[in-house]
Order: structure tokens, then C-alpha cells, then sequence
């Protein structure tokens, strides 16, 4: 069954298919970012060491996002994206299930290449829906509850993590702690599948040429506006590594800082992705579509700015902090800005692509940000730590100030550029219409 594109303002079938669309990121970012919950007990279960442990947080999903995400995206302008994500989120939520069956670093790694593989397909679907189902001045609100489902699905991987390490201990009969999470993160996921058939799969808006779009028409479509597109995935990859890399490591550093136990950990700091992480998300949607009103489409990127300069303070801060309240503070407003840059980021994308080839692009910008954030950042932070700051007790405090600053500072120029050359663009059309008028 397939439902009209959307005009005008969304009725409540269409937000419901956001909310469901929500629910998938977050059931996506629950098996993908539990792992840095259970750095220590998987440390020390397997005596691996933080560079090791990083390549299971970040550098096992470059293969599948490097490989798969651009095929994925392709698929999703041609076939029908519910049966897409259904088949996705099966084979992800048995591949963490697979992770936390073995005591084994093998195939542990093995297993979090199945969760990448099946995680591809989650943002060309959602995103590809969303453009074909909502017209471009809801497309920052739509955006906002999708991403909110990553906060939401962090913030559920730590308070749930936590929750289980502190019922269950260090094992359960045969099984360590660490598994008893991964398996039953996996179980959760299983059901969700079958909430995408709820929602009817939209008609895809007719291309400007009438003809269907290939994969040489997305590299086309990037190379004649690189001069937009480079920058922003530039700022993309910057804002995503500095989410990630921050997000992946902190748990580590407030129990090696301030000795809190992994179960205290994932309790304040699920609460904080799952209130203020959220709330970044949701009111990103609105300031985008706002800015976008009010400046047209370069005013987009410069929200992202103006947050990439307000980050810089909680990412140095936090660190360096004397006082735990504070440290919790900084965090906060850290996750609170971090959150909010991705919903920029991403919407700045979909509005720049086409709708023909919105699939495609988003695959290649998932693949990007997949490869920076999640196979980079981790081990970025970790090399930091181990070579640059030499390794000591304090090392992971400094690589953190120093990775989150430069990172910043990157994605704020990237995104300054966007806007500069958007608004050259729009200038320039606008200049043409006046010519062809008169």
C-alpha cells in the first residue's frame, strides 16, 4: 500500500510514522552504543587494552558502512524501505545477540560487524521517507523526532545496561555480566521490525526529469555542488566524531577520574542522554525550520555554527573539572549541544539533495559519518591517550579536552563555509529570476 505524497501541513498518520521511524534509531543506537558502558568488565574479561576495545566500539563498523551503506542507498531509492528496515533491524538485533553468546575477542568483533551490516539500512530509509512524506518547512521537525530516537536509544543502553550489571553482577551461571546485556539488548530489538508495516510506504516525488535515478546521477548530483557538499560533510564527520569519540570514553574516564561504579555511570549518564540529549534533538527541529523561514536554506548550516562554537566550553571543561557537579554540568550541556548538531547536520543534507537521489547521497553521507564517527573517533581519542599524552592515569582527561576542542573548532568552519556558499547560490538565483523577469 502506498500513501500520496504529503502537501501541507503533516496529519497525525505521518507523525506516527516519524514515531515509529524514532523508535527503530533508537532500538539501532541501543545495540550500537551499550558497548562503552561494559569497556571495563569486557577489558577485563578478554585482557585487551583501550586500543583494542576501541576497534570494537568504532573501528568494526567500517567495513559494512564503507561497503554496504552506498549499496543500501541505492536499494532505497529503487524497493520498498519498510521491508528494507524490517530485514535491517532482524539482522542486526541477532548479531548482537551473537556478540554476547561468546567469550571471545574474534568473535565479538565479528558479531559487531553484523550489527553494522544491518544498521546500514536505518538512516537512507528513515531519511528517504521522511523527504518523500513531508514538505521542506516540516522537514527540521520531522528530522529532530527521528534523531531524538538515537538519544533515546543511548540513554535506554546505559540506564538498562546499568540496570541489568547491577541486578545480575559480574555473571549469571556461564555468562559474564557484559553478555546477559548485549543478548537481551538483541531480543529487544527483534519485535520492532514488525512496527514498520503499520505505516503505508509513501509514493517517492517525481524527479525533475522524469526519469528514474541512477547511481552516476548521485555522484553528479555531488560533484556539481561540491563546493556545498564537501564542507558539510567535512562539518558532518567532525560533529559525529566528536559525539561519539566523547560519548565513547567518558564512562571510562568518570570511573578512572572519579572511581564511580559502570552500574552509577550508566544511570546519570542514561538520564542525561535520555532528557537533554532528546531535548537537543527536538528543539534543533524547530530552530532549523525557524532559520530556514527566516534566512531560507544557508540558515540552516549557520544554526550548526553558532552550536559548534557554544560546545567548544562543556567539551574543554568537563575534563578539567575540580568538582563532580560540575563535571555532571558540563556533561550535561555537552550532550544537550551534541545531539543538536547532529539533527543540523543531517537536515542541511536533506535539504540539499534531491529527492531522486536522496537514497544514494544519504548512503554515501551515512557511510562518511559511519567511518569518522564510529571506526575513527573512538580509536582517535584512544591513540591520543596512549601515544600522544603517554599512557599515564591522567592521559584520557587530556586526549578528551584536546580531541573535543579541534573537533569543534573543525565542524564550526565547515559549517561557516555551507553557509557562505549557500547563500552565494541563492544570490545567484535570485539574480537570474530578476534578469529573466525583465
Amino acid at each position: 500500500m502506498q500513501s500520496n505524497v504529503a502537501s501541507g501541513v503533516p496529519t497525525g498518520v505521518q507523525w506516527r510514522m516519524v514515531l515509529i521511524l524514532c523508535l527503530v534509531n533508537a532500538v539501532a543506537f541501543i545495540d550500537r552504543n551499550v558497548l562503552p558502558l561494559l569497556v571495563q568488565p569486557i577489558k577485563r574479561d578478554l585482557s585487551i587494552t583501550d586500543t583494542e576495545m576501541s576497534f570494537l566500539i568504532g573501528a568494526a563498523f567500517v567495513l559494512p558502512y564503507f561497503f554496504i551503506t552506498p549499496l543500501v542507498g541505492s536499494l532505497v531509492d529503487k524497493i520498498s524501505r519498510r521491508k528494507i528496515l524490517a530485514t535491517g533491524i532482524t539482522f542486526w538485533g541477532a548479531a548482537t545477540m551473537f556478540c554476547g553468546a561468546f567469550v571471545n575477542y574474534t568473535t565479538l568483533f565479528v558479531g559487531r560487524l553484523g550489527v553494522a551490516t544491518g544498521e546500514t539500512v536505518s538512516g537512507p530509509a528513515a531519511l528517504s521517507l521522511i523527504r518523500d512524506v513531508f514538505d521542506a518547512e516540516f522537514r527540521g521537525r520531522a528530522i529532530g523526532v527521528w534523531s531524538m530516537g538515537a538519544s533515546v536509544g543511548g540513554g535506554l543502553a546505559l540506564l538498562g545496561g546499568g540496570a541489568i550489571l547491577l541486578l545480575v553482577g559480574d555473571s549469571v551461571g556461564s555468562f559474564h555480566g557484559w553478555q546477559v546485556v548485549l543478548i537481551t539488548c538483541g531480543l529487544l530489538s527483534l519485535p520492532i521490525a514488525a512496527l514498520v508495516y503499520t505505516f503505508p510506504e509513501p509514493k517517492r516525488r517525481p524527479s525533475a526529469t522524469g526519469q528514474e535515478a541512477t547511481v552516476r546521477q548521485a555522484f553528479d548530483d555531488l560533484r556539481s555542488r561540491w563546493m556545498i557538499f564537501v564542507p558539510l560533510f567535512m562539518a558532518n564527520g567532525a560533529t559525529i566524531m566528536l559525539l561519539v569519540g566523547y560519548s565513547s570514553w567518558v564512562p571510562a574516564f568518570l570511573g578512572r577520574t572519579w572511581h564511580i561504579p559502570p552500574s552509577q555511570i550508566g544511570f546519570a549518564l542514561g538520564l542525561i542522554i535520555l532528557f537533554l540529549s532528546t531535548a537537543g534533538q527536538f528543539l534543533a527541529g524547530f530552530a532549523v525550520d525557524f532559520a530556514l523561514k527566516r534566512l531560507g536554506k544557508p540558515g540552516v548550516p549557520l544554526v550548526g555554527a553558532i552550536g559548534c562554537v557554544l560546545i567548544a566550553i562543556p567539551t574543554v571543561l568537563a575534563p578539567f573539572s575540580n568538582s563532580i557537579i560540575l563535571t555532571w554540568t558540563m556533561l550535561a550541556l555537552f550532550n544537550l549541544l551534541a545531539s543538536a548538531l547532529f539533527t543540523v547536520g543531517t537536515t542541511t543534507m536533506v535539504h540539499v539533495s534531491p529527492s531522486t537521489t536522496i537514497g544514494r547521497i544519504s548512503g554515501i553521507h551515512f557511510s562518511w559519518v559511519g567511518i569518522t564517527g564510529y571506526a575513527l573517533a573512538p580509536t582517535f581519542v584512544a591513540v591520543l591517550a596512549d601515544k600522544w599524552f603517554g599512557g599515564t592515569p591522567d592521559a584520557l582527561v587530556y586526549a578528551l579536552a584536546a580531541a573535543g576542542g579541534t573537533l569543534a573548532a573543525v565542524g564550526g568552519l565547515s559549517l561557516i563555509i555551507v553557509f557562505w556558499q549557500l547563500k552565494r547560490t541563492s544570490a545567484e538565483v535570485m539574480t537570474a529570476e530578476v534578469k529573466y523577469a525583465g
